[in-house]
């Protein structure tokens, strides 16, 4: 009886089951291009500090194109190995660093930190 009953539940399972075949999807239709026109346009987001540019005029760097955005902005100045120099909070309206003091013909990267994520970089030659 518990053997009967094992093979009916066996043979129901195996008539509901169902599975995709090669020639209902394929490769095609599961590459990453199909994906990403498929998905809405509203999930991707745009760095609001693409737009961001520096210059430089005797170790002052300027910023151009700041975001006003609620929280803090931080550009941090580190040399090649890594060692942070510096940092400051800037804005729209504060939007000077004084770097005069850092050796000439050195080599330094700027960042813009926004909530504790990386948004744009800048390789700077004192």
């Amino acid at each position: 009886m518990k053997k009967t009953l094992i093979a009916c539940l066996l043979f129901a399972g195996i008539g509901t089951v169902t599975a995709q075949t090669s020639a209902q999807a394929t490769w095609e239709n599961n590459s990453p291009d199909n994906y990403r026109a498929s998905t809405p346009a509203g999930i991707q987001q745009d760095n609001v500090f693409a737009n961001t540019e520096i210059s430089t005029d005797n170790g002052i760097i300027t910023f151009s194109d700041l975001p006003e955005l609620k929280k803090a902005t931080w550009a941090i100045v580190t040399d090649p190995a890594g060692n942070l120099i510096t940092q400051k909070r800037v804005n729209p309206a504060a939007n000077i660093l004084d770097l005069h003091r850092l050796p000439k013909g050195e080599m330094y990267f700027l960042t813009l930190v926004y909530k504790n994520k990386s948004k744009k970089g800048f390789v700077l030659h004192m």
